[in-house]
């Protein structure tokens, strides 16, 4: 038998536009899932599911639904995902039937699934996601293994280097000049030579990747979305290993709290430079031990 326990759940808006994100989990004897969703904020300011706080969050919020419906445990999520975002794009054109949506305009997330499950002596854990969330995980003997990017500047730094207004240039030239190409940008998505995400494609679910972990109990593991990867990727306040120690330590709140306290010490993005000043922050911490095995 395993034991989870849930230390925290976290997941709050940047700024004063709605949360996109949503975080969730739950756990049994044997296994459990968590998960984060990190809905892509809109590149206008048009919102065309009516109701919805934003599109975005629209879409964080079915996923975070659907999510809560799949199996529990290390088994492959591929087929059931792709029957998910048939649903999803089922349930938007719905939403949205006799308006006129362009395609930069139809809402996509990252999102990032973990299932566990007890294999003998052993924890196995499968991490499926599409974008930019990521998870760290610890082993009792110390040893860190990290899911995802956690490069400095996270990973578009290099691309968006060259507009002014990624380092903090608030002229209306520069700021366009960002916002056309992300809208361009948004154009390629879920289709080849492009990039793939969560959005109303369920042939997206192909191109998902895969983690697989096979680990000696006790496992801290901690999934979060690029908006609280920050404290790692964009200031530097913590490496991998640092963050997770600091997050079973005293928990999520406390590095929330840090992480806004940086975004506000940088208020023209100059220092660490990035599309907003504040983002969505989610994240999951949870501990499995083992249980006498």
């Amino acid at each position: 038998m395993i034991k989870t326990t849930w230390l925290s759940v976290l997941s709050n808006r940047g700024g004063s536009t709605p949360n996109d994100d949503r975080a969730g989990g739950t756990s049994g004897l044997d296994n459990g899932y968590a998960w984060v969703i990190d809905g892509a904020t809109g590149v206008t300011s048009d919102v065309y599911v009516p109701g919805a706080d934003s599109d975005a969050a629209w879409l964080a919020e079915q996923l975070d639904r659907y999510f809560s419906d799949l199996p529990r445990g290390a088994t492959p999520v591929r087929v059931p995902i792709r029957r998910i975002l048939g649903r999803v794009r089922d349930d938007y054109m719905l939403a949205v039937a006799g308006k006129d949506v362009p395609d930069f305009a139809i809402p996509s997330a990252a999102g990032l699934f973990c299932g566990w499950e007890r294999c003998g002596r052993r924890l196995h854990l499968r991490f499926t996601g599409l974008g930019d969330c990521s998870a760290i995980l610890r082993v009792g003997d110390g040893t860190i293994h990290v899911v995802g990017d956690l490069s400095h500047g996270g990973g578009d730094a290099e691309r968006l280097s060259t507009f002014a207004a990624f380092s903090g240039a608030t002229d209306p030239a520069a700021q366009e000049a960002l916002w056309s190409h992300l809208r361009e940008q948004r154009r390629l998505m879920n289709r080849p030579g492009g990039y793939w995400v969560f959005s109303i494609t369920p042939e997206a679910a192909s191109h998902m990747r895969e983690y697989t972990f096979a680990l000696p109990a006790p496992v801290d593991m901690l999934l979060m979305t690029d908006g609280f990867a920050r404290l790692i990727d964009h200031f530097t306040a913590y490496t991998p290993g640092g963050l997770i120690a600091a997050a079973m330590q005293d928990g999520l709140d406390p590095l929330y709290r840090l992480l806004r306290q940086l975004e506000a010490d940088d208020p023209d993005c100059r220092k660490a430079p990035r599309v907003k000043k504040e983002d969505d922050a989610s994240a999951v911490l949870v501990h499995i031990d083992s249980d006498g095995y």
